[in-house]
């Protein structure tokens, strides 16, 4: 048993009920500014771009750099407090291996943390060799170039609580992090990438300044990051590159994931439009691949984490949207996410959707008509210029949900929060 309490603020309100966003508020920040904070982590050193940490599950990460010549790379770890003799810090290796063989000879360097208690801070610094020259039994180094050291919270919490923040339709506008991550406020977990982030990815330079590099941000502010794809991030030259430079949960882009009293999924929606579309050139294949996540869905949601859940929460960038019907007026993608994943929300029993992709700021609430399904709330983020922009917060104990879209000006544009009754009540 739930109850709801949901507060839209009264200007905006009155601006969505006849479909216009709000204005500007606020004097326009310093853009330029804040983009220099991010580029500034790019370094002239050997490792170019310093460590970025992605969500595995609730006791795994992935570390990934990026180095200026072929090498090699390592993480060093502990859990050891900075209080305690630094001379007698354990540092423990962590590294990343395929097919029996430890990644190598590449300038995209990645390590995989497991084994560590999820209920303590961590501590790492990457470490890589330059390879001066690899022959079959004989490899010669450089000297080791040793990253920052990073710190990340506890990835689980005591007594059930969670919170992270959810960002969409960045378009590749970076200094968003800068300027919209303080609004949100303190004690996150983690940050979500939700879709669109990246504007058609051409060039390498592209995935590191405006995906790599805003998640080192975040790491360097003791966050890690997940990245869900939008629809842009599956177009342009890199799209295809992407899982080269990534640590993704199960080498997939969607994934299931406990946070404490949250299940959360996070869902690759796919194109706007179908494989047929003259756009894609003959090269998409969604229709099958959404298929698959239909049926993996289908799983998750008879699986013990999802059962244990309080509360369970979809993360997606295409949102499903009961006020227009199938097929009128609506988008091949839209549609296909409603049709293969509409039934399964409602069945899993999810509470919120947070989505993206429509450059509009909005909460659509649940159907009226029951019977018709789509029983749950839908925060849409907003996008581009800056004063359209939002980030949302998500907060979870096993009593209580709060979900807060603020806007780009520290205002809270929408909030919902739902208790959970006490059993018996």
């Amino acid at each position: 048993m739930q109850t709801l309490r949901i507060r839209l603020a009264a200007a905006a309100a009155a601006l969505l009920a006849v479909g216009l966003p709000a204005p500007a508020q606020t004097p326009k920040p310093d853009e330029a500014k804040a983009r220099a904070e991010v580029l500034a982590l790019r370094s002239d050193g050997f490792i170019t771009v310093p460590p970025w940490v992605q969500l595995l599950g609730g006791d795994s990460i992935g570390i990934g750099w990026i180095t200026a010549a072929a090498g090699d790379g390592q993480v060093l770890w502990t859990q050891q407090s900075e209080a305690e003799d630094s001379q007698k810090t354990e540092w423990k290796q962590a590294w990343s291996s395929r097919h029996g063989l430890k990644q190598a000879n590449a300038t995209i360097q990645k390590a995989v943390i497991k084994g560590y208690d999820p209920h303590k801070p961590l501590r790492f610094k990457a470490v890589s060799r330059p390879i001066e020259s690899f022959k079959p039994y004989a490899v010669q180094y450089g000297q080791p170039v040793v990253s920052g050291e990073i710190k990340i919270g506890p990835t689980r919490r005591a007594h059930g609580s969670a919170a992270f923040i959810v960002f969409n339709d960045v378009h590749n506008n970076i200094h968003f992090y800068p300027l919209l991550t303080p609004l949100a406020g303190a004690d996150i977990d983690f940050a979500v990438f939700n879709g669109d982030v990246l504007q058609d990815p051409q060039s390498e330079n592209e995935v590191i300044e405006r995906l790599l590099l805003p998640m080192a941000w975040f790491a360097a502010r003791s966050m890690p990051c997940f990245f869900l794809r939008g629809n842009h991030e599956t177009r342009g030259a890199y799209a295809r590159r992407l899982p080269d430079y990534l640590l993704l949960p199960d080498d997939r882009f969607y994934a299931a994931m406990t946070f404490g009293a949250a299940r959360v999924w996070f869902l690759d929606t796919g194109e706007d439009k179908p494989d047929s579309s003259q756009e894609y050139s003959g090269l998409n294949d969604f229709d099958p691949y959404m298929e698959e996540q239909r049926d993996w869905l289908a799983r998750e949601i008879e699986s013990e984490p999802f059962a244990a859940a309080a509360w369970k929460i979809v993360v997606a960038h295409i949102p499903p949207d009961w006020r227009t019907p199938i097929p009128e007026k609506k988008w091949y993608g839209p549609a296909r996410v409603e049709t293969l994943f509409g039934p399964l929300f409602d069945k899993g029993g999810i509470a919120a959707a947070i989505c993206g992709h429509n450059h509009h700021a909005e909460v659509i609430p649940p159907c009226p008509d029951k019977a018709r399904g789509f029983q749950y709330n839908v925060f849409i983020g907003g996008a581009y210029p800056l004063a359209e922009a939002t980030v949302i917060r998500v907060d979870v104990s096993p009593e209580t949900l709060k979900i807060t879209r603020f806007q780009s000006d520290g205002s809270v544009g929408a909030e919902l929060t739902a208790d959970r009754q006490p059993a018996g009540r």
